[in-house]
């Protein structure tokens, strides 16, 4: 195991990371446009107009998000509005992307996120009303709701190849350590990486699964034995003392006490807080000294702007940052990093005295 073979996990199942993003962000634009011309931007801009006038048309708010989503569509190099004299205009040499003709060129493995970006979309409008709208009523609201969405992406495989990753990165003795330990795992989603990590020790570990949206706890404790059935039908019973506890949680406030776990375990989870930097010091907090903090975090500038803005559309989100921001989050935490892989797979001990070692 070793950095080399996360390498190797990830490319032979995402395939080349730019790319792999570059689609993924054209699906959250098309959803971004698709919730401005449902309003009846585009069609109020084929004659120019100032940007108040556009707030004034649409009751949007002046803020940086907004801004921001004008001069993002004015700028892409497939521009379909224009910036001219400090006024917005529809640009009639670029037409608004379709769907259909998105999806047939998009790889099968990334097609999933469209469930992701649709299910945001009426929230960009929100958003640039400034009205509020959390992770949690975003996640829960809607006849199909976010939370359906997002466990139907977090299905598909590029979240368990790099999942998988993150352990292959570890040392050997690293990992065989991990065997029997208490771990945390922060934002449990659908059930499948609680199912994903049990399996990799075969329920040798004690795993505390907390999420902030309560609808994803239940849906990932009724999901936990039907995955492993389906994951590895032979698996070891599941039995009192290796059945993972499911717990409600807030990254930011964690009820445990210092250091009660061995290893706190997130991926992908941190662009959804509105304090990436104090979600860190509790997960490093929450872990005993000579314990592991594992996990992955895209980070500027591999991550693509659409999505980000799609993310940022609920208000308890604080977006991707650069990747010089995460490490100096951890490292006012008390811990360095080195992340690898365009994941920003991490592994490092939590020492106290001695000095930080890497994993």
């Amino acid at each position: 195991m070793g950095v080399l073979a996360a390498w190797w996990k990830i490319i032979t199942s995402v395939g080349p990371a730019r790319r792999a993003g570059r689609q993924a962000d054209l699906l959250f634009r098309f959803y971004l446009i698709k919730a401005l011309d449902d309003l009846g931007v585009f069609h109020f801009l084929r004659e120019p107009k100032a940007y108040g006038e556009i707030l004034a048309e649409f009751g949007l708010v002046d803020g940086d998000y907004t801004r921001e989503v004008f001069q993002r569509l004015a700028r892409d190099r497939e521009n379909v509005i224009m910036a001219v004299d400090g006024r917005y205009a529809l640009n009639p040499k670029v037409p608004l992307p379709k769907l259909d003709e998105l999806m047939a060129v998009t790889p099968r493995h990334i097609q999933p996120y469209v469930t992701l970006a649709e299910g945001l979309k009426d929230s960009i409008i929100d958003r640039l009303r400034e009205a509020r709208v959390g992770v949690t009523e975003l996640f829960e609201r809607g006849e199909v709701s976010l939370s359906d969405r997002f466990n139907t992406l977090l299905g598909t495989g590029i979240y368990s190849a790099i999942r998988s990753a993150v352990f292959l990165a570890l040392s050997g003795e690293d990992f065989q350590w991990l065997r029997g330990k208490r771990l945390l795992e922060v934002g449990c989603g659908s059930g499948l990486e609680t199912a994903e990590l049990w399996r990799l020790f075969d329920g040798d570990i004690h795993i505390t699964a907390v999420d902030r949206v309560p609808r994803m706890v239940a849906l990932a404790r009724s999901n936990l034995e039907p995955m492993l059935d389906r994951l590895s039908p032979g698996h070891s019973p599941v039995v009192e003392s290796n059945r993972p506890l499911f717990e409600e949680g807030n990254v930011l406030d964690l009820k445990y006490p210092d250091g009660t776990f061995d290893a706190v375990f997130s991926q992908f989870m941190l662009h959804w807080t509105s304090e990436p930097r104090k979600a860190i010091r509790e997960m490093v907090r929450v872990v005993r000294p000579g314990g592991l903090v594992l996990g992955a975090q895209a980070t500027k500038p591999l991550v693509n702007p659409y999505m980000n803005l799609v993310i940022r559309s609920q208000r308890d989100s604080h977006g991707f940052f650069w990747g010089e921001e995460y490490r100096g989050w951890y490292r006012d935490a008390g811990l360095i990093v080195k992340p690898v892989t365009p994941a920003g797979i991490i592994g490092a001990r939590k020492l106290v005295g001695e000095g930080i070692r890497h994993g």
